[in-house]
């Protein structure tokens, strides 16, 4: 019997936020221990691992690697590990790292990953280095989702993941570019590498996985991407029924969503519609968002309210 473990990687509902925080570049990094220098407890500082105690058998499938170090003295070592429980049977677990809490529910085979680490500013590309060695045909995860907390639940507001597949015995640099959702800045950030492919619901016993020397990469140009564009100006008109759009020259998209997430309306605008008057569908009274996206990826937001 094996455990499949499914892990949620921050794939929350879509909730609209109405409070927007300063778009901060950070340019420092924010992963803590991010070399796998230091270790207490048989887990690297900073970090969570699945490393744990089962009815009496111990499992340590994530473990300090100081043979073959991309940098530094160590890097942490993930294994996919076979072991016997008693009254059970053999269980698989994958070796799992994660900036969030693990929560395994081991009676009903499954698992979550919650939480995170404080993060501010708009982060572009997850960087680092790997190496590994499947078992058969497995391959690896490494993931990344950046969350907002709203007032009542979390939003997703970004997430990337590749699975990398194939005997990497030598150390190979990896790019993970950041896919954002909402172009809201994050509060929390996690991060999560797994020695087995947990999506395909199927991992080896023998898989290997070795990270190193990890950092997040700020991209102005990304960060000014998602920014209020003094040029350009949303009014509301007619208690909401129609918007005054002023792109100053500019062409671009208009979409209107919901407190909800969902979007309600979506327009081109061309570039000789200075104040132009939009009108909007029948909308339920409440608040929305408007964008306007332009050609080079700048954003104007404005929220308005629609009244009986």
């Amino acid at each position: 019997m094996k455990i499949i473990i499914r892990i949620q990687i921050l794939f929350a509902s879509f909730l609209l936020s109405l409070v927007f925080g300063n778009e901060n570049i950070q340019a420092q990094n924010p992963i803590p221990n991010p070399g796998f220098e230091s270790w207490s407890n048989n887990e690297p500082v900073g970090w969570n691992t699945i490393n744990q105690t089962i009815l009496g058998t111990v499992f340590n499938p994530v473990t300090r690697d100081m043979q073959n170090p991309q940098e530094g003295l160590s890097s942490v070592k993930l294994e996919t590990i076979t072991k016997d429980i008693l009254f059970i049977g053999p269980i698989t677990m994958p070796g799992i790292l994660t900036l969030g809490e693990i929560i395994l529910d081991i009676q009903n085979m499954t698992g979550t990953v919650e939480g995170g680490i404080p993060i501010s500013g708009f982060p572009d590309a997850l960087k680092g280095w790997f190496r590994y060695l499947p078992a058969q045909d497995d391959s690896a995860i490494i993931g990344l989702g950046l969350t907002r907390w709203n007032g009542q639940s979390r939003d997703t507001v970004a997430y990337s993941y590749f699975t990398p597949g194939g005997q990497n015995p030598d150390w190979q640099q990896f790019t993970l570019p950041i896919t954002y959702l909402l172009p809201f800045e994050p509060d929390t950030m996690n991060l999560i590498f797994v020695s087995s492919n947990l999506l395909s619901g199927t991992f080896i016993s023998g898989s290997r996985l070795w990270i190193d020397n990890l950092w997040i990469e700020y991209n102005p140009a990304s960060v000014n991407r998602i920014q209020d564009e003094s040029t350009i100006s949303i009014a509301t008109h007619d208690n909401g029924k129609s918007l005054i759009v002023n792109t100053n020259g500019n062409h671009g998209e208009l979409l209107i969503v919901n407190i909800n997430g969902g979007s309600v309306f979506a327009k081109s605008v061309n570039n000789n519609s200075d104040n132009q008057q939009i009108n909007l569908p029948a909308l339920s009274p409440g608040i929305y968002l408007a964008h306007f996206t332009l050609g080079n990826g700048k954003i104007k937001k404005q929220k308005f309210v629609v009244s009986q």
